[in-house]
């Protein structure tokens, strides 16, 4: 009976728009049975990079992650002229495209189908308001250039000091295009490096992404952005992948569904972070907008994907959206999703800028999270030239960037200790607001935070990450020892290991230990100069 009354229902509703509808649909199924996958053997859809990131959240493989079942798919495209766009395994759903709607009520009457919608119109995403400036501003001092200030503001600059710029970070950003980049000098050492990787269209369906619009060249620069004296990003050495979701001509719910197949790919991919500098709320339609009450992390499709990839161990940051002057006010999807980072905008002053959405979600929760300099930041336009623009596109990257590199120095943390770390941080965490969230954060209390958390101290030695893969920082204070003694537990020297300074007048430094193949368990670090000697425990995973 319920078949039959869905059925029904259904049949009601293609006739109502069978003439006038878009040609894009959402086709969801109700199971994945009889799947040629297994959660038993997840390496065959995803990376053993994201099954790293899942293993050190405690995240299980479920069925959610198993991809749609191909002979469901197969079943729809056979009904006739459809054209398969998009596969969302966390859905369990496929996107189609097809110009003949009497289509759709034979795909619906399929057994394993639960449920088929019509894609419909959204407005424009979250752009920045360009103030165009013919050069850049020279800064004297500074290799940094114009993205000096944004990076000082948020305390990034004590990180890239450290020697933290983001190597080894893999940092999907989705967005409407990256016209350019291949050919703009401030990506030029991103290419020299091999550190950036154009993935897909979503919009277009192929793998060129960097012929289309300008938006998503404008958010890298200020993240993987490396122009001497004229513009450096917040994290310069991490390795972007390059994904376009958003069709900058028009406006379809599709892009929705190009953002949650997206980043369903960042994830098997193994990508640790993600920048999405899109929102969503309400439709050329009007009887299809998003009300404010569905900004609760659990109504949109592009905020459950958000939340699912969170879960998933991926850290997701999202722009606010520029809608504070608006008669919408509220931050846009998927900045209401739950457990991920939303950033809104303040000007040099660490003013909130009067674009900036407001939160909270419509559940209570803060939001934004977090700001950053989104008034007047500076980004490498299409033209070679450093410009000034207001948009909660610019601070999303700028912060997202400088998150990248306090993973990088705690890469033990998980996704949410990261957030947790980056909002204590934060000016107004004792008293946060609708307008600037927890506030302006401080990248180099977010550190020290997690060092409390996660290293070891003993003797004037401070070691992190404590446990680590061999891969270790130090801290040791009156002592600069060329060489570390490794003991294991019953005294016996396993090595003499050379220590790399970073700061020697602060005895700041590394120590490799991965090269001597030691297994997991504890052992013991001894520094040593002019007969001073100090010891402290490790921990190798």
């Amino acid at each position: 009976m319920r078949l039959l009354l869905f059925i029904s229902f259904f049949l009601q509703v293609v006739c109502s728009f069978s003439q006038t509808a878009p040609n894009k649909y959402w086709i969801r199924f109700s199971d994945k049975d009889n799947s040629s996958f297994s959660t038993n053997n997840p390496s065959e859809f995803l990376s053993e990079r994201a099954l790293a990131r899942r293993a050190k959240s405690a995240q299980s493989i479920t069925l959610e992650d198993l991809p749609v079942n191909s002979n469901y798919i197969q079943a729809v495209l056979s009904i006739g002229n459809i054209e398969h766009l998009h596969s969302s395994k966390w859905f369990n759903a496929i996107s189609i495209k097809t110009t003949d709607s009497t289509l759709l009520a034979d795909i619906a009457a399929l057994p394993f189908v639960s449920q088929v919608r019509q894609v419909r119109t959204f407005h424009s995403p979250i752009a920045p308001q360009a103030i165009i400036r013919s050069t850049a501003t020279e800064f004297e001092s500074s290799i940094y250039g114009e993205g000096l200030d944004q990076l000082k503001q948020i305390n990034g600059d004590y990180l890239h000091a450290l020697g933290y710029r983001g190597e080894g970070m893999w940092i999907g950003v989705l967005d409407a295009g990256f016209r350019r980049v291949p050919i703009l000098p401030v990506f030029e050492r991103l290419y020299e490096r091999e550190t950036i990787t154009e993935v897909h269209d979503f919009v277009d369906w192929d793998n060129i992404v960097t012929d289309h619009h300008y938006h998503g060249t404008y958010v890298l620069s200020t993240m993987g952005g490396y122009l001497q004296d004229s513009l450096v990003g917040t994290a310069p050495d991490a390795h972007y992948f390059l994904f376009r979701t958003e069709d900058g001509a028009t406006e379809y719910i599709i892009e929705e569904d190009n953002w949650v197949a997206a980043i369903e790919e960042a994830d098997s991919i193994g990508i640790d972070i993600v920048n999405s500098s899109l929102g969503y709320s309400t439709f050329d339609d009007s009887l299809q907008d998003h009300s404010y009450f569905d900004m609760d992390g659990r109504t949109t499709h592009i905020a459950i994907a958000a939340t699912m990839a969170a879960r998933r161990g991926m850290l997701v940051v999202t722009s606010a959206g520029n809608l504070g002057s608006s008669d919408w006010h509220y931050i846009s999807t998927p900045g209401d999703a739950d457990s991920i980072l939303t950033v809104g905008a303040i000007n040099n002053l660490g003013e909130h800028a009067p674009f900036s959405s407001f939160g909270p979600s419509a559940d209570g929760r803060v939001k934004p999270n977090v700001v950053a300099m989104g008034q007047a930041a500076s980004y490498a336009a299409n033209d070679s030239t450093i410009r000034q623009g207001n948009g909660t596109s610019f601070s999303s990257p700028i912060l997202c960037g400088a998150a990248a590199c306090l993973w990088q120095a705690h890469p033990q943390a998980t996704n949410m200790e990261i957030i947790e770390a980056i909002e204590r941080s934060a000016h107004l965490y004792a008293n946060p607001n609708d307008s600037l969230g927890y506030g302006i954060p401080d990248f180099g209390k977010a550190h020290q935070y997690l060092l409390n958390k996660f290293s070891a101290q003993a003797n004037g030695i401070l070691i992190y990450p404590n446990p680590s893969d061999g891969l270790i920082r130090f801290e040791v204070s009156g002592i600069t020892s060329e060489n570390v003694r490794i003991y294991e537990t019953q005294g016996r020297i396993l090595a003499d290991l050379p220590c790399v300074y970073i700061d020697s007048s602060r005895g700041i430094g590394t120590l490799d230990l991965r090269s001597l193949g030691l297994s997991a368990g504890v052992y013991y670090l001894q520094f040593e100069q002019d007969h001073r000697i100090r010891t402290v425990r490790a921990i190798l995973e």
